[in-house]
Parts: structure tokens; C-alpha cells; sequence
């Protein structure tokens, strides 16, 4: 009984110090070219300034992420306080705007459903 309990200690030792080290090295984006690694962020579009090629986004958590623009017709349909997703390189640079707007989840209630539901205050 020793020996099963032991050999078992040390398989799920062996095994945590595995994943933690796959843990610790995160793997590589795919390949998109030349591009290095990409970063993806959302938020709200504060600033763009086509002409200079800067703008800026902040994030749900307040933080102010500053980005450059070497395309401008990648900001053709955005616009200042739109909520948008950017694909950033190394470098800063914008190389894909996703639009981050949410639908309308929120459903007018079904009034069958309404009308047959107990109210609470006869309970």
C-alpha cells in the first residue's frame, strides 16, 4: 500500500512540474508572416489622427494603449468612442480594426409566458 501511495505522490509531482513549465512558456501566435508577435486589444477609441498616423485606445481597466496607423484605410468606417478591437504588432502598429459592438441580446419578454408565470406575492 506504501509503495502505490508514494508512486502515486510522485506521478502527480512529476506531472504538476511538467505543466507548470508548459505553463511558463506560452506558445507562439501562429504564423502571420514577418509580422514577430501580435497583440490583441479592446476597448474604446479616444483619439485618431489620420493625418499624423496616431491614435489612441483605452481599455476596460482604464489603461491608455497609444498605436500607430500605416494604414488609414483600416479607420475608414471607425469612428472616436467606437468600441473596437485592434491587432498591434511589436512595434505598436495597427494592423487589423474589428468592431467589438455588442448586439441587442436583451429579448422584449414574451407576454404568454408573462401571463402564465405565478406572481409572487399569491405564495
Amino acid at each position: 500500500m506504501t509503495n502505490r501511495t508514494s508512486l502515486t505522490a510522485w506521478t502527480t509531482l512529476f506531472l504538476s512540474a511538467l505543466l507548470t513549465v508548459a505553463m511558463s512558456h506560452p506558445a507562439a501566435l501562429g504564423s502571420e508572416g514577418t509580422e514577430g508577435s501580435l497583440h490583441l486589444v479592446s476597448g474604446t477609441l479616444l483619439k485618431l489622427d489620420l493625418t499624423t498616423g496616431r491614435g489612441l485606445l483605452r481599455t476596460d481597466l482604464g489603461r491608455p494603449i497609444y498605436f500607430d496607423v500605416p494604414k488609414a484605410y483600416l479607420f475608414e468606417n471607425v469612428i472616436v468612442g467606437a468600441r473596437i478591437a485592434l491587432r498591434l504588432d511589436e512595434e505598436g502598429r495597427a494592423l487589423r480594426v474589428m468592431d467589438t459592438s455588442v448586439p441587442d441580446l436583451v429579448a422584449d419578454p414574451d407576454q404568454s409566458l408573462a401571463a402564465s408565470a405565478p406572481d409572487a406575492v399569491d405564495q
